[in-house]
């Protein structure tokens, strides 16, 4: 089944305490939607507590249903060595209210190129799949949750969410060998008969 990544935009406002490392966009989203640059959302190690909400783009791919959701996610602790920190990630849904999915991770100076994934989730209250609508209006929350030493400070490069989704059945009719395709399958008639394969 196909994913497409969705990153975050540039919509939502982050908490005067997470800055962005490069200074051109003023937009703490903005650090977190391209893997391979160097700009980073940065929070001091003193601000423990403190959080922002990013938001994603919109889906562009012809979805018919959606399997799963998983986010992933890449950063590090700065300057002291050994040091962990840890940010809580919560997904939340249009109206910033939270599915109660919130999960830790864990950064030290040794996962600066590491891109850590959360959890697989097929549904969004435990029994309703995800629509396309919920996937378009998702937005997660971010919390610097705590560091070792304060002196540290959290870095995050890039946030994602891979969503694994169903493409529409498309059925079409070949004029040139009289089949019809439908799905996975073939429908074709042969001297007056209806063949499957």
């Amino acid at each position: 089944m196909p994913i497409e990544i969705i990153v975050p935009d540039a919509v939502t406002t982050p908490h005067p305490t997470w800055t962005e490392t490069d200074g051109s966009t003023g937009n703490v989203n903005l650090a977190l939607d391209d893997e391979f640059d160097s700009n980073k959302a940065l929070c001091a190690g003193t601000n423990t507590g403190n959080h922002f909400i990013v938001s994603f783009g919109n889906l562009t791919s012809d979805i018919a249903s959606i399997n799963s959701i998983q986010f992933s996610t890449i950063g590090f602790v700065g300057i002291l060595r050994g040091v962990a920190g840890v940010c809580s990630f919560d997904l939340l849904n249009a109206s910033d209210s939270s599915y109660s999915l919130s999960e830790d991770k864990t950064f030290t100076d040794t996962t600066l190129s590491t891109l850590q994934a959360g959890t697989e989730r097929t549904t969004s209250d435990g029994s309703t799949a995800w629509t396309e609508s919920d996937v378009n209006g998702i937005r997660m929350k971010v919390t610097f949750s705590s560091i070792a030493n304060t002196s540290g400070t959290m870095n995050l490069n890039f946030l994602k969410i891979d969503v694994d989704y169903n493409e529409p059945l498309v059925d079409t009719y070949n004029t040139n060998d009289s089949k019809i395709h439908v799905g996975a399958g073939t429908l074709y008639v042969q001297s007056g008969t209806i063949y499957i394969n």
